[in-house]
């Protein structure tokens, strides 16, 4: 009894890693038809940022004047400061008519999911 309560656990930690594996994200493509907008402060841009993005400071009062302003892409993935910050710029790019908008939340989390590095 103890011999299958053994291999009845292997079995289960096995497929259990096996599942959490596949929920790791997945890295984002990035060609010449992306933009990646880090809508935090200059300040946190100039300290770090993903390589190639556009800082667009979603606190300034002209965001939406700032943001209008970028050249067209097929995509933007947009990273802040903060998951909720990122989400209420992504809503105003689309409000602006741009359709392929991805909020990747903040920093942290855009470092994980775009294959591109970090400037600093």
């Amino acid at each position: 009894m103890s011999r299958v309560r053994n291999l009845f656990t292997a079995v289960l930690a096995v497929s259990l890693i096996a599942g959490l594996a596949g929920c790791a994200p997945a890295k984002l493509e990035v060609t010449d038809k992306v933009a990646i907008v880090d809508v935090r402060t200059p300040e946190a841009f100039a300290i770090s940022h993903m390589e190639g993005a556009i800082n667009v400071n979603y606190s300034d009062p002209d965001f939406m004047i700032n943001a209008a302003m970028l050249k067209p892409a097929d995509k933007f993935y947009v990273y802040g400061e903060t998951s909720d910050q990122a989400g209420e710029a992504a809503s105003d790019l689309m409000s602006l008519g741009l359709t392929k908008v991805t909020n990747l939340g903040n920093f942290e989390d855009a470092q994980v999911v775009l294959p591109v590095g970090v400037s600093k």
